[in-house]
This record gives C-alpha cells, structure tokens and sequence, in this order.
C-alpha cells in the first residue's frame, strides 16, 4: 500500500502483524476495522504529543519545591528547563530523518521507551546535575519520537480528513504546553505517595506504556525510500553557538561574569555566522542542510518564523518567571498558583477552536487582533503587579491571563497555516522542520534571557525581599509587553489572505 503528499514520493507502508489466534469466546470478526484501528493509531501519538508538550512547562511549577529539596541555584533551573527544549530543537530534524530511514514505527518506539526511562530517571534524581542529565535525555528521545507523530498523519490519513485531524494535534500539543503549570499544580498538590516534585515526571512511566503497548499492537511501518542524508555538521555548530550564546546567560550572573562568559557571548556571533555559511553550502551542494536557507528569502516566512519564537519564548519565559514570583515571592502554594495561571491555557484552548476557520474567513487579521489581545493582557498583569505590589490576589491575575491565553490561541494556533501559506509544495516539509526548530529554540531564549532578566534583577533569591520579587517582577513583565508588540509589527508582514498566498 502507498499512501502519496503533494511534492513528495511515495512512502511505502507495511501493516501491522497479522492477529493472533482471538481469546476463547471471541472470533477474528472481532478485531476493529480499519475506521477503529485509525483512530486507536492517532490517539496513541496523541498521548504521546502531550507528553512531550507537558514537559516543556509542566516542571516550572515545581521550581522552587527542586530547588528546596535538591539545593539547587537559578541558574541550574534554568537548565533543568533548557536541558530539555535545546536538544528537542537541534535533533527534531534529524529525528524525522531517522524515522525515514530506519522506520517510523521503529524510531517513534524507540523514542517514547527512551523518553519514558528518562522520565523515571529524573523522577529518582538525587542532585540537579542527574536531573539536568535526565532532561537532556527526554529532550534527546523526544525530538526522536516527536516527528514520527506528524508522519503518521501523513501517511495513514487521507488527505479529505488531515485537516481537522491536524487541527486537532495543534490544539493537543498547545494545550499540553499552556497547562503545563496547571496540571503540574494538580500533580504536586496530590503528592502522590510523597512523591512532591517528582510524580510530575513519574507520571509518565503508566501512560508512555500504555502509549508504548497500544503502538507495539496498532501502528503500522513506514519509511521514506529517498534516503535523505544527515546533516550532523550542522547539529553540531547549532549546539556550539547556542551554547555559547546560552550558558553565559544563565551562570554568568551567578559567578558575577567573569571573563569566560563575555568570550562565550563574544564568539557565539561568528559561531553562528558559520553555522549560517555551513548550511548554505550544503544547500548549493544539493545535500539535505538542517535549516534549508532558501526559504528565509521570503519575507512571510522570515516573519512567521521569527513570530512563532518570539512566542514560544515570551510564552516559556513568563511560566519560569511568574511562577517564581507566585511561589517565593508571594507565597502562592502550587496547587493556589497552577489554578491561577490556569486562565492562559483555558483562554487559549477556547480560541484555538475558532482560531483556525476565523483565519481563513478574516486572514492576517485574526492574527492581528491575537497579538494586540497578548500585548494588552501582559501590559494590564503588569500594571496590576505594580498597582498590588506584594497584596496582589489571584483574580486581576486571572483577568489578565484570560486575555493573553485568547490572543495566545488566536496567534499561536493558525501561524503554521498562514506562514506556509506562500511556500511550494516541494519546500512544505522542509518549512514545517523549520518552523517547529524554531519554536523549540524560542522556548530555550526564553528561558535564558526572561531569566536572566529576572533573576539579575532579584539578586540574591535567598535574602530578597517581597518588594524586590515585585520590583523584579514588573521589569520582567515590561520586557514581555515589548515581546508581544514584536508579535504585533510581525504579523502585519503575513499574507493578508491565506488562499491568496497560497496562489
């Protein structure tokens, strides 16, 4: 069986295993029809897609509990939550193309069991330097796991359903994140057999085997008979300029800058410049390059890009920030401040739903108002913070997220949509690689430098005092209002109309 996209080849598909012999009392007319077993595929890489969304923000909640119970700093919280997105960003094309090659049903086992075992690694973690290694290695399965769930729609789904379906990932993997904290709230708030911190990452252990079991049964083998090359040249120098642009950001404060960090900052500009030559020679070569450069040549994509991780990291930014202002600053318990950010995630599961058929109808301005809805909000949390100081309450905060979250929803939901709307069929791929990459990276910036804003202007965390957290706070939340309204100038460049684009 073939199942064939626009501007690609064919991908060639192998059932799943034959039935065994049914139980006693059964038939073979029992086994679910092809309608069935679909579905059962699709809500395995579902779970599977939310898992990895939770984890990215799902930790920040838990923050200042590791911190207490681990003696860690800031600065290696930070990492706790950069461990995990930088090498989901870096290897998430590589992941696709180790699906094509070697199977995708094997690669996304292989990625979900790996995944799993790091989950129970960091949940046993003794010191921040096992949990931080335990991110990376979730970060390093997911990004394995992560582009076989896109593949699976693509090969079992005809092309008459994808779009709804589509829609549906989109909104599981952006609800996964926004309600990250939530439910990590909820999790730590039942402390699960006195686990605390740690149930947040032992709970993947019963759904990635049930996720595991139900792939084993139920997906079918695909691969790609293109054989497109790996571009490890290219990890490796996206790795190194991060890193020298990253770790300054996040120790250098700590250790009062000292030289090594202002060199690190120094050389990651022409790191990058490298990374950037590298990639365009392997493009005029003809090989398959990490980032294919061609497509920054259109002013859409650039700005789709560039709005989608400015997103990802105002949106991972703030989680780590606020959080640590609820918790240590105010004295919010997780559970009190899990159902306080609560309102971002609702607001934004609700927009999702019209987001998408709003955009066709309305185009660029969907996103238009998404973006001045996110730029209000923030500016209207942040004149609460300093219009309560340190009396502030749960219901402005509520207010104010619920206003982000609905412009979140409306942004974030159909960006994809409109900014590969211009793109040729042949490059969609390559483009949809791009655009994740870029997300995932937004989301490790964010981390970084909201951080290094925030804690910077906190000091010490241990001696500081609540007015300093809100001091701290509101300088934080006026660099995000300066986020959104980038956001804002971005979006204007998007094609007005997506079928006009498109054309």
């Amino acid at each position: 069986m073939t199942a064939t996209t626009p501007g690609t080849t064919p991908d060639v598909v192998t059932p799943p295993p034959a039935a065994t012999a049914p139980p006693a009392g059964t038939t073979a007319t029992d086994a679910p029809p092809p309608a069935r077993r679909l579905g059962v595929v699709l809500t395995v890489v579902l779970v599977a897609a939310f898992m990895t969304g939770f984890d990215t923000t799902g930790v920040n909640i838990a923050i200042p509990s590791i911190q207490d119970r681990l003696g860690a700093s800031y600065a290696s919280m930070q990492w706790v939550l950069a461990g995990y997105t930088l090498p989901f960003a870096l290897l998430l094309v590589t992941g696709g193309r180790i699906g094509d090659a070697f199977g995708r049903k094997r690669a996304f086992l292989v990625g979900l069991a790996g995944f799993t075992i790091a989950s129970a690694l960091a949940g046993v973690a003794g010191d921040v330097g096992w949990l931080i290694a335990a991110r990376v290695a979730q970060g390093i399965t997911a990004a394995i796991m992560g582009p076989q769930i896109l593949a699976v729609f693509q090969v079992l789904v005809p092309p008459a359903r994808r779009a709804p379906l589509l829609a549906v990932y989109g909104l599981v993997i952006g609800l996964a994140t926004v309600s990250g904290p939530m439910l990590g709230g909820v999790l730590m708030s039942a402390d699960l057999f006195g686990w605390g911190w740690r149930t947040i990452f032992l709970i993947n252990l019963p759904i990635g085997l049930a996720a595991f079991l139900g792939a084993v049964a139920w997906m079918p083998e695909s691969r790609d008979e293109r054989g497109r090359g790996f571009d490890f040249g290219g990890v490796f120098l996206a790795a190194a300029a991060l890193l020298l642009l990253l770790h300054p950001l996040m120790y250098g404060r700590e250790l009062g800058w000292p030289w090594w960090s202002w060199v690190c900052l120094a050389v990651s500009v022409p790191a990058f410049v490298l990374l950037v030559r590298f990639e365009r020679r392997k493009e005029r070569a003809g090989e398959s390059p990490l980032v294919a450069l061609h497509l920054f040549g259109q002013r859409a994509f650039t700005a789709g890009v560039l709005a989608n991780l400015i997103v990802s990291a105002l949106m991972w930014g703030f989680f780590l920030t606020f959080v640590v202002f609820l918790q240590s600053g105010l004295g919010f318990t997780a559970d009190r401040t899990g159902w306080t950010v609560a309102p971002w995630a609702i607001g934004t599961a609700l927009a999702s739903m019209v987001a998408i058929p709003l955009a066709r109808t309305a185009g660029r301005t969907a996103l238009v108002v998404g973006a001045v809805l996110m730029t209000l909000g923030m500016a209207g949390l942040n004149a609460v913070v300093v219009a309560s100081g340190d009396r502030l309450t749960s219901l402005p905060i509520v207010v104010s997220l619920s206003v982000v979250g609905v412009g979140m929803g409306l942004v974030s939901t159909p960006m994809l949509n409109v900014t590969l709307a211009g793109i040729p069929h042949a490059d969609a791929g390559s483009a949809s690689g791009i655009f994740s990459t870029f997300k995932q990276t937004g989301g490790v910036l964010g981390v970084a430098v909201t951080g290094a804003v925030f804690f910077g202007l906190l000091a010490d965390q241990d001696t500081a005092s609540r007015a300093r957290f809100v001091d701290a706070m509101s300088w934080t939340l006026g660099v995000q209002v300066v986020l959104c309204l980038l956001v804002v100038a971005l979006v204007f460049v998007l094609p007005r109309r997506v079928d006009a684009a498109a054309r």
